[in-house]
């Protein structure tokens, strides 16, 4: 059945975000320009500039499709774990995912938006209202979690999420940029600390972590649900396609 002319435009927009995402990603906001966001998604530039207008609509129609934070994407991996501190390690191990998957380069972009931010006001405005929200509701997801389990978090849900999002980032940066600076014992002794486990809880954690897809997720111990919500629908095909 061929497909409609409005059907054609929604594909053809989401090909081109996910094209962005990726070479963002990969290659810094600035470095990318409008041929090669329209080359790797199979379409011309002139799609580019009839969807989005010029490279800086297009970034800003990426931050509008992208509104979850880094923090509320993550935490969606906690569940392949019967143990709290077994869920921080599926979160970690997801975070520190340095592999060349397109799951991977949510850190990246998360900083060339960061970097982009810092030079362009309007950029800033969108991300730090994002941010504000995402955080807000991972606040309210952490309190439960915490909560459910027993842990004595060292401040409250607002203080909580903005220091465990900023752990997370600051060590999946490092530990890109130096592997060896993060253990894995260190960054689950941090987290832990953060959200007020014992640290006999991460010495006994079961068996190394595994990186997971949120769609095959099962456990009730904690769902995305009960932390958080799920990824924009952009972010979602540009980490499974792009």
């Amino acid at each position: 059945m061929a497909r409609t002319q409005d059907e054609r435009k929604t594909e053809t927009r989401s090909r081109l975000l996910a094209a962005a995402a990726a070479l963002f990603a990969d290659q810094g906001i600035d470095a990318v320009s409008v041929d090669a966001v329209a080359e790797a998604a199979g379409r011309t530039s002139g799609s580019v500039y009839a969807h989005f207008g010029s490279k800086q609509g297009l970034l800003m129609a990426l931050l509008d499709e992208w509104k979850d934070s880094v923090l509320t994407v993550l935490l969606a991996e906690v569940a392949v774990s019967d143990s709290p501190a077994g869920q921080l390690g599926a979160v970690w191990a997801n975070v520190s995912d340095t592999s060349e998957r397109d799951s991977s380069r949510w850190a990246l972009l998360e900083h060339e938006l960061w970097l982009r931010a810092a030079r362009d006001p309007e950029v800033a405005d969108i991300i730090r209202e994002r941010n504000a929200e995402a955080l807000r509701y991972s606040a309210r997801r952490l309190d439960g979690w915490t909560t459910s389990v027993g842990a004595r978090p060292i401040g409250d849900p607002q203080e909580l999420a903005v220091l465990v999002k900023a752990l997370l980032a600051g060590l999946a940066m490092q530990k890109r940029l130096d592997p060896d600076s993060v253990p894995d014992d260190l960054a689950l002794r941090g987290l832990a600390a953060l959200v007020g486990l014992p640290a006999s809880a991460v010495d006994e954690r079961p068996g190394p972590y595994r990186s997971c897809n949120t769609d095959t997720i099962t456990s009730d111990t904690i769902t995305s649900d009960t932390i958080t919500t799920n990824r924009s629908p952009n972010y979602q095909e540009t980490t499974r396609a792009h």
